[in-house]
């Protein structure tokens, strides 16, 4: 007898590259030893009961119970209310949990509660703790008949699950797409298209609907597989809706690009699933059902011309999602210090704009720790030692660090430095620069491409514009307490012109000519313009600032970390007409 008898069949194939090898192998010599720990440890049950059993000893058992019945408090241990001790060494109840343990177990030993749908998940406990139920009776109801646990039945369920994972793979994704609403017209019936919708996923106290938030971690897990990611703990997916309710009405993008989610105050959520996961999952659907699925459902999707989310690549390798959770983890550090309060022996003192892993987080693998490390380093963290306790450490950062990680976590990436050509501006040359132009407190400022606020920090917040082009930096720069203005400096038409610009724009691809351009029709007469350029620019920025005086600082070698460029500095001061 096995688990899941009725079903039990062959599973069809899915073909293609849209089921690879995701599964974990399963060692059968594992299950033999299990099935061996099983039978010696029922043979000592066994054993403790006959010897609990005989008159000898349970007749003296109730004073060893009311003697000890109370615990180092004074509770009454849960025991001393049975109104018959010997109830609890009954050898049937001992068995069914000595034999539902060693059941779960097994599974525990392979990656098939991971693939199960909740449906199948729910029937699996359903079937392991029907026992406890007063009212049940060993064969009135079959299929909740927990099966006998030996070497037989142990490969047979095994194998037969091992068998249907696939199967299950599909069941999963069919249950997401059960799950989206049905009164709106955004979504498909014939399969998953580029935007769904989920309704009742938040109620009105800003709660999410445990069903609801499954769907979408099942959906969570399922594309995990599709991109070779680890799978994302179910807790992130709690606060990755958190944070789309707190950005309600905007896009939060999760998950390596693979999909955004929107939050309305109705309670629905908006899901975006990017093309190559949308076509993917149509694939898997259509194993359920191939008659339902059309035909162009299933079509690998062609490079999408338009801009935007449907446009981008997934991210290559975006961060694994043990990583992740560990960010989602990190608290504000604090510290215990001796008090005078007679209610508590430690106050707790938080440092602020820091964040840490804690303690037992830290048992982790180092290569994670050490990612963790590079993340918080990249959103302008410094990894400090603390001055009260040598032994432990944590991330200090210039300002509050908690949403910008929150959001790395839900993203599961970080912006590309490449793609963003994101160099942060050393503090050495942005305190140089920014010297260099005598700003005075009548000059109105701006920064283009402000990053995390290298230049900008140096800047007079109260009259400084920032423009960034990263989502995430535009979020460090706000927490930060600076004006920011999101979106491409080149596309920016901000109406007014300022006395001040201070920049480190991109270089690639000779862009930062397009942006000194920009920037110098953006200057008052009499203003001045600094920017750190590569040394090219001596002899190329004439004809990109006309009506300009040019002032130009030595090279200066090596000024980017991770990278050997030389650079000087340019202050431009604009001549009168």
């Amino acid at each position: 007898m096995q688990l899941f008898e009725n079903d039990r069949h062959s599973s069809a194939v899915i073909h293609g590259d849209v089921i690879d090898q995701f599964f974990a192998p399963v060692q059968f010599d594992a299950l033999t030893l299990l099935a061996g720990d099983y039978e010696r440890e029922k043979a000592r049950v066994i054993e403790v009961h006959g010897i609990i059993t005989q008159e000898k000893v349970s007749g003296v058992l109730g004073y060893f119970f009311d003697g000890n019945g109370n615990d180092q408090y004074g509770r009454s241990a849960s025991i001393r209310h049975t109104s018959a001790f010997g109830e609890i060494f009954q050898l049937e109840g001992a068995l069914n949990e000595l034999t539902a343990a060693y059941w779960q177990r097994a599974l525990n030993q392979t990656d098939l509660m991971e693939h199960m749908p909740q449906a199948r998940r729910s029937q699996w406990h359903k079937t392991l703790n029907a026992w406890r139920d007063h009212k049940y009776k060993r064969g009135e109801n079959p299929e909740l008949d927990m099966p006998e646990f030996n070497l037989d039945n142990l490969r047979a369920t095994i194998q037969s699950l091992l068998s249907r994972r696939v199967e299950f793979l599909a069941e999963r994704v069919d249950g997401i797409f059960r799950a989206l609403s049905r009164t709106h017209v955004t979504n498909q019936p014939e399969g998953f298209y580029k935007r769904a919708i989920m309704s009742h996923v938040y109620n009105d106290w800003g709660s999410t609907d445990h069903d609801r938030e499954g769907y979408i971690h099942d959906l969570r897990m399922v594309v995990a597989k599709f991109m070779g990611r680890d799978d994302p703990c179910r807790a992130s997916t709690t606060r990755i809706l958190h944070l789309a309710r707190a950005s309600r009405g905007e896009w939060v993008e999760i998950d390596g690009g693979s999909v955004r989610v929107r939050a309305y105050k109705v309670g629905t959520a908006h899901l975006e699933v990017h093309p190559d996961m949308a076509y993917r999952l149509n694939s898997v659907l259509a194993f359920l059902h191939p008659m339902a699925i059309p035909e162009s459902f299933r079509k690998r999707p062609a490079k999408p011309k338009a801009s935007g989310f449907n446009s981008k690549t997934l991210y290559e390798r975006p961060l694994s999602n043990a990583v992740t959770s560990l960010l989602s983890s990190a608290e504000t550090y604090y510290y215990l210090e001796k008090t005078t309060n007679f209610r508590r022996e430690y106050d707790r003192i938080n440092v602020p704009n820091t964040l840490c892993i804690s303690v037992r987080e830290r048992a982790d693998s180092k290569h994670l720790l050490d990612e963790v490390g590079s993340v918080m380093a990249a959103l302008g963290g410094v990894l400090t030692t603390c001055p009260k306790h040598g032994r432990l450490t944590y991330w200090q950062f210039d300002y509050d660090p908690r949403d910008a990680v929150a959001e790395v976590a839900a993203r599961g990436s970080i912006p590309d430095q490449k793609s963003y050509q994101f160099y942060p501006t050393p503090p050495n040359l942005a305190q140089r620069l920014v010297d260099w132009l005598d700003i005075s407190l009548l000059d109105t400022v701006c920064e283009p491409q402000a990053g995390q606020g290298g230049i900008a920090d140096l800047l007079p917040k109260d009259r400084t514009r920032c423009v960034e082009v990263s989502p995430l930096h535009c979020q460090i720069l706000r927490e930060k307490g600076h004006n920011v203005i999101e979106g491409d400096f080149l596309a920016w038409k901000p109406g007014t012109s300022f006395s001040v610009i201070a920049m480190n724009p991109p270089y690639s691809e000779g862009r930062w000519q397009e942006h000194l351009r920009h920037a110098g029709t953006l200057i008052e007469t009499g203003g001045r313009l600094g920017a750190v350029l590569p040394t090219s620019a001596r002899r190329l920025a004439a004809d990109l600032l006309p009506g300009f005086k040019l002032e130009f600082s030595e090279a200066i070698d090596n000024a980017f970390d991770g990278t050997s460029i030389s650079v000087l500095l340019l202050k431009a001061t604009r001549k009168p007409l």
